[in-house]
């Protein structure tokens, strides 16, 4: 019920519900706004983080336009504060800007995997996959 509240809150942001419960799956809408990344995608990381690192599937659709500058601020916030509890991201757009950003995370300990919107369905794949022992 919380999940459902939380998509009604900010339509823009929501979960995307077709991928094993151990991936953070987010589509962003037209326009990621602060309230939907308060209310949608940090109470879902914090969910995750109880479980483990997390695996993170988030996808700029065509009608992805920007987000605001406070949404921004908390991802910035949020990211820095917990990049070690990342395993894998995979970002799926056409956005030149967000492919830009991702190359700037370069830092970041774990995986980070860019896919066209035509590769959906390859960043599914890879980002729902299980590691190995010792890999």
């Amino acid at each position: 019920m919380k999940q459902r509240i939380a998509r009604n809150q900010n339509p823009m942001l929501k979960p995307i519900d077709d991928l094993s419960r151990d991936v953070l799956s987010i589509e962003a809408g037209a326009k990621v706004r602060h309230e939907g990344y308060r209310n949608v995608l940090i109470p879902a990381a914090k969910t995750k983080m109880v479980q483990g690192l997390i695996k993170m599937l988030y996808v700029a659709g065509p009608d992805f336009t920007g987000s605001e500058l406070e949404a921004l601020w908390d991802d910035a916030a949020f990211g820095f504060k917990h990049w070690h509890q990342f395993q894998r991201i995979a970002m799926v757009t056409e956005n030149a800007w967000l492919r830009a950003m991702a190359m700037f995370c370069a830092f970041f300990p774990g995986q980070i995997q860019l896919f066209k919107l035509a590769g959906l369905n390859a960043a599914k794949t890879w980002i729902s996959r299980r590691e190995r022992a010792g890999v």
